[in-house]
């Protein structure tokens, strides 16, 4: 036998610290991916919101400018 049973032992509590060093790891990359991806999203959602109002300013004032020149073509 080239290792006797405590170093068979400790190879295996060895590699078992490795294994799970790095599915911690994997999981860190992966919560924290996932965490960008909702950030994107929010972001995303937050930025279709500010337009979705810009554009109604600019259509309501669109529609008083349109107003105003019609009220200044009458007379």
């Amino acid at each position: 036998m080239i290792l006797s049973d405590s170093e068979e032992i400790l190879v295996i509590l060895g590699g078992a610290i490795i294994i799970m060093a790095m599915l911690t790891n994997v999981l860190k990359d992966y919560r924290s991916m996932s965490r960008e991806a909702k950030d994107k999203i929010a972001q995303h959602e937050r930025d279709e919101a500010y337009l979705r109002k810009l554009k109604k300013v600019v259509d309501e004032k669109n529609k008083a400018l349109q107003k105003k020149l019609q009220e200044q073509k009458k007379p």
